[in-house]
């Protein structure tokens, strides 16, 4: 997955994710608005076969960066346990 960091300030990050779609910045949207510290979390895309979809994440304080990367943390921990989970019962 390629980033590109369009701006970012101590509360708020504008980044554009290349190449990626709706249900990648869904399921980070949705972790990121569980999180107390965000205070928006959103993201748009013009033309979504053509254009890459650029993300807005504003916090109550928190570097946006560290929580992203913590919400893409706590993404990769719940598919790791999904996907335990399910080689089990595949058994």
């Amino acid at each position: 997955m390629n980033l590109k960091i369009i701006r970012k300030t101590e509360r708020e990050a504008i980044i554009e994710f290349i190449g990626e779609g709706h249900t990648i910045l869904n399921l980070l949207r949705t972790e990121l608005l569980a999180d107390e510290r965000v205070l928006m979390a959103t993201y748009d895309t013009k033309f979504p076969i053509m254009d890459n979809p650029v993300f807005k994440l504003t916090t109550s304080g928190a570097d946006p960066i560290v929580v992203l990367r913590e919400a893409t943390s706590r993404i990769i921990s719940q598919c790791e346990e999904f996907s335990g989970l399910y080689a089990r019962a595949m058994k």
